[in-house]
C-alpha cells in the first residue's frame, strides 16, 4: 500500500468533512482576494460591487465555518495544547 492509500484510504471518495474544509480553505482565499481588490480598486462603482461581493464572500465563509464547528469538525474552541494532541494522535494512524 503506498503512503497515499494510507493516507487518503483506496476507495478515492472524499469524505463530507474533507469536501467541507477544503471549501472552507477556497472561502478564505476569496475574502483575502476581495478585500485585497477592494483595497485597490479606484472606480467608485467596481468598489462598492467588489465591497458587495466581499461582504457575501464573509458571510458564506462564517455559514461554512459555523457548520464545520458545530459538526466537530474543526476544533475551533479548543485549548492549543489540546489541539495539538488531537493532530499528534491523528498522525500516529498514518503509518
Amino acid at each position: 500500500m503506498s503512503f497515499l492509500e494510507t493516507l487518503l484510504g483506496t476507495d478515492n471518495k472524499l469524505a463530507s468533512r474533507d469536501i467541507a474544509q477544503d471549501m472552507t480553505k477556497d472561502s478564505k482565499f476569496a475574502v483575502t482576494s476581495l478585500a485585497a481588490a477592494t483595497a485597490e480598486a479606484v472606480n467608485p462603482e467596481l468598489r462598492e460591487m467588489l465591497k458587495h461581493q466581499l461582504n457575501k464572500a464573509i458571510n458564506e465563509h462564517f455559514e461554512l465555518s459555523d457548520m464545520l464547528i458545530n459538526k466537530g469538525w474543526y476544533p475551533a474552541y479548543d485549548e492549543p495544547m489540546e489541539q495539538l494532541r488531537k493532530d499528534y494522535a491523528k498522525s500516529q494512524n498514518l503509518t
